[in-house]
């Protein structure tokens, strides 16, 4: 229990973010990256290329798709991560571990998943996202599988704000209600992976009827979000027993409580639609 670790930082996280859907090449960058945060400090930029088996150009390409300008400042902010120490939020569980042990570990994945999440978030997209659902004629909400529950959570609280809310799990009902939208209308989806082909498939349909989308995902370069005009983000680390569940699911409605938090906070006048 009182193992310490370095915990991954913003950029780590945004690595983790986009990793699944990188090229090769990106991908062997990302690994190392990821494996030896530490060693990429030390190492120019030719020397890393070189060491994981790509160009320079490559690395310089990973760089921009996590939203740094180059080398150089990928090792400025991967410094910054590796200064901020935390201690290790769920290790490995063993048969002889208490149920107050149990519960703390519990709350330690859920802490840390919220606080990761809420590091990524970007200011720009929750206050784009915050006014376009504010702005709009009629908001969709959509979720596949788990996410079922969580969107109609968020359309419940929308529909006490007086919004024209609706939401859908059922992928043979969403595409007629999306034809019956167009300019004006918004859909929000709620995805984990971002590549449920329903969800992508919604967010495509959505375009092509003239509404802003909104997605909230754990992976920014998945292809429902990179569709997407507006990405809403959290940042799960999954842990191999929790299998996208609980921890998910909280930073889902973090986020989600956020939004809420706003729209609240216009409805009385204190902040700016």
């Amino acid at each position: 229990m009182g193992n310490n670790r370095e915990r991954n930082g913003k950029v780590l996280l945004k690595i983790n973010s986009a990793y699944e859907h990188l090229g090769k090449a990106e991908k062997r960058v990302a690994t190392f990256v990821r494996s030896y945060p530490e060693e990429v400090l030390k190492l120019p930029i030719n020397v890393l290329a070189e060491k994981v088996g790509v160009s320079p150009s490559t690395v310089i390409r990973l760089c921009r798709r996590v939203g740094v300008e180059g080398y150089p400042d990928l090792k400025l902010h991967l410094a910054s991560d590796l200064a901020l120490s935390y201690e290790k939020a769920f290790p490995e569980i063993t048969s002889d571990e208490s149920i107050p042990s149990l519960l703390e570990q519990v709350k330690g994945l859920l802490t840390v998943a919220i606080e990761d999440s809420f590091r990524l978030l970007s200011v720009d997209q929750v206050t784009k996202a915050y006014r376009a659902i504010l702005g709009a004629r009629l908001i969709l909400i959509i979720g596949a599988g788990g996410t079922g529950a969580v969107a109609a959570l968020f359309n419940h609280k929308l529909l006490k704000f007086g919004l024209h809310s609706q939401c859908s799990n059922d992928f043979v009902d969403v595409p007629l209600l999306l034809n019956k939208t167009g300019e004006g209308d918004l859909l929000f989806a709620i995805t984990h992976s971002g590549s449920t082909r329903n969800i992508y498939d919604s967010v495509v349909t959505a375009k092509e009827q003239g509404c802003k989308v909104i997605t909230l995902t754990n992976h920014t370069e998945s292809p429902a979000a990179r569709a997407s005009d507006v990405i809403l983000t959290t940042a799960i680390q999954q842990e191999s027993f929790d299998n996208e569940g609980g921890t998910t699911r909280v930073a889902q409605i973090s986020v989600l409580e956020v939004l809420c938090f706003l729209i609240a906070l216009c409805k009385q006048g204190i902040l700016s639609d």
